[in-house]
This record gives structure tokens, C-alpha cells and sequence, in this order.
């Protein structure tokens, strides 16, 4: 059985609703989007996907979303086969620094390993805060890469 990782930059982000957006930045160290506050978008990031390797299909095991946040938090992970919804993270409340480093908040580990057919994404659910009393600083979502762990065989 074969191991391998594939990763894309966070640049390849993708937003859904860019109207809830006050700004959409891609940079050489990723994307850096700030929502305005209140607001949530879906974002989307296709992944490198090695369907077939070495004549046996491959099979997706974990994935991951190395980001940053301010003043806002993912809510839901969602894990697509191209258009073949593979498993919800929901209920999240995700917030702070996880870009260096692998951990509990940006692993997504699949319920079983799901054999890749047509090629994988994740699609995210950030929203950011909103002040009742008081004006907030802005939001801010950074994302520098997204990646998966696959086996063969």
C-alpha cells in the first residue's frame, strides 16, 4: 500500500458570495479575505487529486485547511468528490492560528476512506462576527494551503 499527500496553495481560493466581502486578496503566502461583519460565504478549494496511481485508484484517508482567522470562525467543512458530497463537519466554531502546524482544529479526518473517482474539494462556511454595542475590528480569513492524504493499493 502506497502513501502520499497532495497540496494546493491557498491562493486557488475561491468565494461564493463575494457581496458579503469587503475584500478578496490573493497573495504569494495565500488568500486573505475579510467578510463584512455579519456576513458568512461559502469558500471553495479544489484539491491536486491522484485518482489512479500506479493502476490502482486511490483513496482519500484526512483532509486539511491550514488557516488563520480574526473576529469570525469557519462553521462547516464540507468534502467533495466532484460533485458527490463525501462528509459534513458541522457545528464547528473554528477560529485562530492553525497555518504552521497540523492539529484538531484544521484535520479532517473521513469517517471511511472514500475511493477518489472524479477529484476532490472543500468547500468551507466562514462567518464573521458582528458588534451589538460597540464597532468590531474587521474580520479576516487567511488561508495559505489545503491538502489530503490518500493510499493506493
Amino acid at each position: 500500500m502506497g502513501f502520499h499527500a497532495n497540496w494546493v496553495h491557498g491562493n486557488a481560493l475561491t468565494v461564493e458570495s463575494p457581496e458579503n466581502l469587503n475584500r478578496v486578496g490573493h497573495f504569494g503566502w495565500g488568500a486573505d479575505m475579510s467578510l463584512k461583519p455579519g456576513k458568512g460565504s461559502w469558500f471553495h478549494i479544489p484539491l491536486p487529486t491522484p485518482v489512479i496511481v500506479s493502476d490502482v485508484r486511490s483513496t482519500v484517508i484526512r483532509l486539511f485547511l491550514m488557516f488563520e482567522t480574526e473576529q469570525g470562525s469557519i462553521r462547516n467543512v464540507h468534502v467533495y468528490d466532484g460533485s458527490f458530497k463525501v462528509q459534513e463537519f458541522n457545528d464547528l466554531l473554528s477560529t485562530g492560528e492553525h497555518r504552521t502546524a497540523l492539529d484538531g482544529l484544521n484535520t479532517f479526518n473521513l469517517a471511511d476512506p472514500h475511493s477518489v473517482i472524479f477529484g476532490m474539494g472543500i468547500s468551507f462556511f466562514f462567518v464573521a462576527d458582528i458588534g451589538f454595542d460597540s464597532a468590531i475590528p474587521p474580520s479576516r480569513l487567511i488561508l495559505a494551503s489545503a491538502g489530503g492524504d490518500y493510499t493506493s493499493g
